[in-house]
């Protein structure tokens, strides 16, 4: 009865799994003929995946006549909440010609029989509670009235299925209109940690108290991160927060501050955001909060170590530090006197000084040691800082030597050439030998006038016959990659086993800025690495890789960077040396090329004119899925198109809304989209359990790729212009668009 291809697959019956369940089958019997199928009693027997861990939240049914003959084998998803997740007939095994209309009969008796898809899910919960040896810890269900969504049959009913969700969305931005005309605050009010100031407008700090209340609720959830962007809209957010900050840490109240410098975070991510993504006001919010941080915090009546912590917030969010904040830093300086009776104190002694503290505050490695640097100096004037680092450098300190190399790392340009200039000019002997090897390692990470100048000093030490460190031996990991999101982009995870715990050594690219971030996360145990695991996986929807998909993905990152003049912070530097990695180098990403070496590893049955349709056709479910999931444009650009199309009260525009973002929005970035594709066509390719073979995505990039072909015929694309149109209609119901 069970078919060996479902067993390859993975899949088994539920009552295989637990004999003595008396469920995990439905039988029906149809009275009279129904298209191709006979009159007779049927059995439709569930299979459950089995693999473990693994979430794939599928379900495989068997059709099965009184004959104990399978005549139907249909693929449901469990995940009913949206018109592109629908039953359909399992492509990898041969279906008899009845097969499609037991897939009609089947979805008849679901929406019939709404409790069989309660009871689905339950058993799904129970075999991977069997399987994986733990409770089931994904994400609930929908809700059984999604079965509605089961009428769209084919995907040759996408039109229908787009349109519905977008009627949907509009449906609901109806309602706010009107309810905005009414007076009503009921549902932007809703409060969202059950504390009592959030249930009216009590400003940000009210959202800041309940924001340290319950931060990770608020992190996971739609409404909070509404909530906060509707305040960021008024100035007087900006004066709130940042008084409310220099009130904790004058009340010393340490986990008060530690939350709300998490919430200005947040905040800092938000404006980044924004401003990265065109929206009007942007840049003007940006500078009125930083305006507002040089007012309220960078002033002689501050502790100091207050503007410490929010330069570390500062620069974890990746944003441009303003010029106000600089000046506003430098004329604090400027106004602290020094007491008349204050001994002149040697540089030499000063370096001294400044390592004694950082080794009281546990500070041990080069790396730490910038860190602290940057939270005390990156607002700071730009000679003074490289004063310090030249003093650093030549002060007696292996430490501080080598802390002052990695300031090649600083976030600002000026920095980092100044102190390309003093290691050029400096004398060989001054260098030690790891600086030498960070040095002949990193060198090709820098833009071409650096590269020189870092050759330069190479060159120093090699007269002074230093002799370069050895690096590690490449150590045995686990290695973990996101696709390419909606930002572009990317999640890189190397786990590395250390005594009893890991160490996790994460890495983030992204198109334009290179590597936007990197650091060193500590993971204690095996059930800390799991959680971690299972956030990457389940939520950002991360797969194992190889770590050559590592190597090639950093050369290509470093050479993006490179050519828009960015540089990765310090700590890249520590996970090459961790990973004993010295052939990083920037070699720049071709799209075209590489999607010819793509297409020429294609085996013949992949490059079937059945196959590449078939690749076509399930693309439009790809956004559904964890990897794709933010695949669609949001920008102001996106905004001002569309405002005129859902202006007022005008009819549902939503078929017009999706051929407009093809045709205006999509087809000019289809360059950039293609890139994408196949970036996610190699990520794909490298990974263990792919989501979708690599093989169909090449084919949709192909597609992309051949400019006489419309974007509309590419359902990949059309979903992605759909949900586009829908997150428009997000914004435009939460007034947060353009």
């Amino acid at each position: 009865m069970m078919t060996k291809d479902m067993i390859e697959q993975g899949f088994a019956p539920y009552m295989a799994i637990f004999p003595k369940a008396r469920k995990g089958w439905e039988e029906f019997e149809l009275l009279e003929k129904r298209g191709k199928v006979k009159p007779g009693v049927y059995l439709i027997v569930e299979t459950y995946c089995i693999e473990k861990d693994c979430d794939c939240r599928q379900v495989i049914l068997q059709v099965i006549n009184k004959k104990q003959k399978t005549v139907a084998v249909i693929d449901f998803p469990l995940d009913i909440d949206s018109p592109l997740n629908c039953p359909r007939l399992n492509e990898s095994v041969k279906q008899p010609p009845a097969a499609v209309d037991f897939l009609e009969l089947f979805m008849e008796i679901l929406i019939d029989t709404p409790n069989w898809y309660r009871g689905m899910c339950q058993c799904y919960r129970a075999v991977r509670k069997k399987i994986d040896g733990r409770p089931y810890r994904g994400q609930r269900f929908p809700s059984k009235t999604n079965l509605k969504y089961l009428g769209i049959q084919t995907m040759e009913d996408f039109e229908a299925s787009a349109e519905a969700l977008l009627s949907d969305l509009e449906g609901l931005f109806a309602d706010k209109k009107g309810q905005s005309r009414q007076g009503s605050t009921d549902d932007c009010q809703r409060p969202l940690f059950g504390v009592e100031e959030l249930a009216g407008d009590g400003g940000i700090v009210a959202f800041a108290k309940a924001y340290r209340q319950e931060s990770s609720r608020y992190r996971g959830t739609p409404h909070g991160w509404r909530r906060l962007q509707a305040l960021l809209q008024k100035d007087q957010s900006a004066e709130e927060l940042v008084a409310y900050l220099v009130e904790l840490y004058a009340a010393e109240d340490d986990d008060g501050l530690d939350s709300a410098l998490l919430l200005l975070g947040e905040v800092m991510d938000m404006l980044r955001t924004d401003l990265e993504r065109r929206r009007p006001l942007a840049k003007e919010r940006m500078e009125f909060w930083q305006a507002t941080l040089a007012q309220h915090v960078f002033t002689i009546d501050v502790d100091p170590e207050l503007g410490a912590e929010i330069t570390r917030v500062l620069l974890n969010a990746r944003i441009d530090i303003l010029p106000q904040l600089h000046l506003a830093n430098t004329a604090r300086m400027l106004e602290m006197e020094r007491p008349e009776d204050f001994p002149d104190i040697s540089p030499e002694l000063a370096i001294e000084d400044l390592l004694t503290d950082m080794e009281q505050s546990g500070v041990n490695s080069p790396f730490e040691m910038v860190d602290v640097l940057l939270q005390m100096m990156a607002i700071g004037h730009t000679e003074a800082q490289l004063v310090l680092c030249e003093q650093m450098f030549y002060s007696g300190s292996t430490l501080a030597r080598e802390a002052a190399m990695l300031m090649l790392f600083h976030p600002h340009e000026e920095v980092r050439e100044g102190v390309a200039d003093f290691l050029a000019g400096a004398e060989g002997e001054f260098f030690t030998a790891i600086i030498l090897r960070r040095l002949i390692v990193t060198r090709n990470w820098f833009p071409a006038a650096l590269r020189k100048k870092l050759d330069q000093a190479i060159s120093h030490a090699r007269r002074a016959r230093i002799e370069c460190a050895s690096l590690n031996k490449p150590v045995k990991v686990q290695v973990y990659a996101t696709a390419i999101d909606g930002a572009n982009a990317q999640s890189l995870q190397i786990i590395i086993p250390q005594k009893r715990g890991y160490l996790g050594c994460s890495a983030m690219p992204k198109k334009d800025f290179g590597m936007a971030d990197s650091f060193l996360l500590e993971l204690e145990n095996k059930r800390h690495l799991q959680e971690f695991l299972e956030m990457l996986t389940l939520e950002m929807g991360g797969c194992e890789v190889s770590m050559n998909y590592i190597d090639e993905r950093v050369c290509q990152v470093l050479a993006d960077g490179s050519r828009n003049g960015k540089v990765p912070n310090h700590w890249l530097v520590a996970i090459a040396e961790l990973l004993g990695r010295d052939q990083w180098k920037a070699i720049p990403f071709d799209a075209t090329s590489e999607l010819a070496d793509l297409q020429g590893q294609l085996q013949k049955q992949q490059t079937t004119k059945k196959a590449v349709q078939k690749a076509l056709r399930q693309s439009s479910q790809w956004p559904e899925k964890a990897f794709a999931g933010s695949w669609f444009e949001d920008d102001s650009e996106v905004d001002s198109k569309l405002d005129e199309l859902f202006r007022g009260d005008a009819d549902d525009n939503s078929t017009a809304a999706i051929d407009l973002i093809l045709e205006e929005i999509l087809e000019p970035r289809r360059t950039e989209w293609l890139e994408r594709f196949v970036l996610t066509a190699t990520w794909l390719k490298a990974a263990k359990k792919p989501p979708v073979s690599w093989d169909q995505m090449c084919h949709v990039a192909a597609a992309v790729a051949d400019v006489e072909t419309p974007l509309k015929q590419i359902p990949l694309m059309k979903t992605i212009a759909a949900h586009t149109v829908g997150a428009y209609l997000g914004r435009l119901n939460d007034g947060l668009s353009g």
